[in-house]
């Protein structure tokens, strides 16, 4: 039996749509995320971080001391301090604050006495990130590695301890 010329090309065009159309099922999940679904929203903390997470810290340099980390990995002090290195390093690594918004911030600038910097180094970074914070009786205000101003409630001995006699 025979099958006729026009009869084979009908079959052949409906294979052809019939795999265009299985093709298309299996790339409709992604149509669906891409086109017609709304993109999830980035959760913005109210609690950022001072210091970037994502880069490791190489060096803190504050106004009386310095924290270096060696070539095995643990943090050294140029003076000695009322804490262990790691336990200040570690201190820096998670202090996050609540966000300050501008108008509250130009507010509290007439309040607020000379800024203080430290200078956080991290690996494979050619600049050092300058944290500049503020010092007011309740609490600090700190720039973030983000750009952004945080209020933060901490006794001064846990982020700038006193030296060792």
């Amino acid at each position: 039996m025979r099958v006729s010329p026009s009869r084979r090309r009908r079959w052949n065009n409906i294979m052809i749509v019939l795999v265009i159309v299985f093709i298309g099922v299996l790339n409709l999940p992604t149509f669906i995320k891409a086109y017609l679904l709304d993109p999830p929203k980035a959760e913005v903390s109210t609690y950022p971080y001072v210091l970037n997470h994502d880069k490791p810290l190489q060096q803190l340099n504050f106004a009386q001391f310095s924290l270096t980390k060696n070539s095995q990995g643990e943090w050294q002090a140029s003076q000695t301090l009322s804490i262990t290195p790691n336990e200040l390093v570690a201190h820096w690594q998670e202090l996050k604050g609540t966000i300050i918004d501008d108008k509250t911030m130009k507010s509290l600038e007439t309040k607020l006495g000379n800024p203080a910097t430290v200078e956080v180094w991290y690996q494979g970074q050619e600049e050092p990130q300058r944290v500049t914070y503020y010092q007011s009786d309740k609490f600090w205000l700190f720039n973030t590695w983000q750009g952004q101003w945080v209020a933060i409630s901490v006794a001064k001995s846990y982020i700038i301890p006193h030296q060792a006699k």
